[in-house]
């Protein structure tokens, strides 16, 4: 058995998480811990996993001093972390109960440090929105032409990402998800697919269909430009890129 870090940034989730927990309780694979980061929400998220901690010594809770955002909680969790490997799970998403067991065996198997799947999205109320079927390898180059992945669909070797000091990027307000990727990828050289949907990703707001898509373009622009420092040539192929794989994803 290969304990397994679950990493959870919470922000007033109070509609949510106790089903997210039910997601984990059902898991086949059970020698894990749910460590959540609490990052100073307003709601009752706090006081329902405070009872959870009460019938669950698998659930972890820290609460950060301040409100910080998603990059910031999720590295406070990582540094709490003690599993071999790690898997990333927002408050509001839903793992099928073979989750973890099917994608350690396939990690196994396959003799990788970095592994996702397939996944449903779905919609506020849980309703099935549309299935995301992915590519079996990917690379770090792959990732600059656009993102496929949900972040519950992702597990990764502990020892991957401690011994490169690989960590969320905090001072970034969106994606810091795509770039952390992007290093965990460039130091494993290949990530590898599970071709089984064993996920539920929840859209809403800007992440949905109605959602400002323009605003989303410039946000990936910039990261071409400013964080990766790509020149205009380059920035306009990945770019380019994106741009077809978002009409299709969102589209088509």
């Amino acid at each position: 058995m290969k304990k397994v870090s679950i990493i959870t940034p919470c922000f007033n989730a109070e509609k949510f998480i106790l089903k997210t927990y039910s997601s984990l309780k059902n898991q086949s694979y059970s020698d894990w811990e749910w460590v959540i980061t609490d990052d100073c929400s307003t709601d009752n998220s706090t006081q329902i996993i405070r009872e959870l901690i009460n019938s669950d010594e698998r659930v972890k809770l820290t609460i950060n001093d301040k409100n910080s955002g998603a990059a910031k909680s999720r590295n406070v969790s990582l540094e709490c972390a003690r599993g071999e490997y790690v898997a990333f799970l927002d408050v509001d998403d839903l793992w099928e109960p073979e989750k973890l067991t099917k994608q350690l065996a396939f990690m196994r198997i396959n003799n990788c440090d970095f592994s996702y799947h397939d996944y449903w999205t779905i919609d506020a109320k849980g309703v099935v929105l549309k299935e995301q079927n992915l590519a079996v390898k990917f690379t770090a180059k792959d990732l600059l032409k656009y993102n496929p992945f949900a972040t519950s669909s992702i597990l990764i070797s502990k020892s991957l990402i401690d011994s490169n000091n690989i960590r969320f990027k905090e001072h970034l307000r969106r994606r810091q998800d795509y770039f952390f990727w992007y290093d965990a990828i460039s130091e494993a050289k290949t990530a590898f697919g599970l071709n089984e949907k064993l996920s539920r990703y929840r859209i809403f707001g800007e992440e949905s269909l109605s959602s400002d898509k323009k605003k989303m373009a410039m946000i990936q622009w910039g990261l071409y430009r400013d964080e990766f420092k790509f020149g205009l040539l380059k920035s306009a192929y990945y770019f380019i890129h994106y741009a077809i794989h978002g009409a299709k994803k969102y589209f088509f």
